[in-house]
């Protein structure tokens, strides 16, 4: 069981990472990669100084096939699944694995849509793969069937530089639920605006694209760990404003240890339990919201 409140289970065939923007300072799994309790296993003490060093983790591969209850699965928690040093064969073997648990909803999140980009449009194969594994004799062939109904592919926009390069990336990966990871939130963002995207069929170069025509979910939080960048209530409140107004669902996950609220007397009156300011109930009103995109 995962603690990450908007899924159900992390799972990581591939491991580590390294650092590309500004989201990825404090990043939370560089220093659980670190901890103890992970450097007890071989693919985390090879990946402990987040240099780029990527390890595909066999032995996690078949995980979800022994999962027979359906879960929201977050793909790739202790990585990126498109770093630049993670070999396409094992994504292919990763996508497989996806494409067979049809009864999973996978959640894949990168900050390298680039990549993304190039995997699903030009690299993928219409390949068939054949092996055994927990008992199960599994065999797919995946192409025919992109965009596949139980993958969401979602990028981080921590600030509007990112979501200005990140979000016309998204618009061009094929994906049935694309969302966007606005955490950790370092600065408002602008998300009513149309989007400059790639549309080789337009011939109206006055036509606008905008969030809510190809973004499905929003997830929304503040940084956490002690080292937290201050998070504003304005900031998040905007978020949520603005996906009311596009009519996409937003999940509120948390509001940042470091979160600021405008409000004196709100600061004075909430004595906050949870380091991360993660118990919804004790947001303000305005920010308890936590919706998942409905299919």
């Amino acid at each position: 069981m995962s603690k990450i409140q908007w899924t159900n289970e992390t799972w990581n065939p591939i491991v580590g990472c390294s650092k590309i923007s500004e989201g990825c300072v404090n990043c939370y799994a560089e220093s659980l990669a670190k901890a103890p309790r992970l450097q007890k296993f071989e693919q985390y003490q090879k990946v402990s100084d987040w240099d780029g060093t990527v390890e595909f983790v066999e032995s996690q591969l078949y995980k979800p096939l022994s999962w027979k209850t359906p879960k929201k699965i977050f793909v790739c928690s202790m990585g990126d699944l498109f770093h630049e040093d993670v070999n396409f064969e094992w994504i292919d073997k990763i996508m497989a694995i996806m494409c067979h648990c049809k009864h999973h909803t996978f959640q894949v999140l990168t900050k390298r849509p680039d990549r993304a980009v190039f995997y699903f449009n030009d690299h993928l194969p219409n390949i068939g793969l054949r092996w055994f594994a927990l008992g199960e004799n599994v065999a797919v062939t995946f192409k025919s069937q992109t965009p596949l109904p139980n993958i969401w592919i979602g990028v981080s926009v921590e600030n509007q530089a990112r979501a200005n390069e990140r979000i016309p990336l998204l618009y061009q990966i094929p994906a049935k639920v694309k969302f966007l990871s606005c955490e950790p939130l370092l600065e408002p963002l602008e998300l009513l605006s149309s989007i400059p995207v790639e549309i080789d069929e337009l011939i109206d170069n006055e036509q606008q694209i905008y969030l809510n025509d190809f973004v499905d979910w929003v997830i929304v939080g503040g940084e956490s760990g002690s080292k937290a960048r201050p998070c504003y209530y304005d900031w998040i409140l905007r978020v949520v404003q603005d996906c009311k107004a596009l009519t996409i669902p937003v999940f509120v996950k948390q509001l940042g240890s470091n979160f600021i609220h405008s409000n004196e007397a709100f600061k004075h009156k909430t004595k906050f339990k949870h380091s991360k300011k993660g118990n919804i109930e004790e947001f303000p009103n305005s920010l308890k919201v936590r919706q998942f995109p409905q299919f």
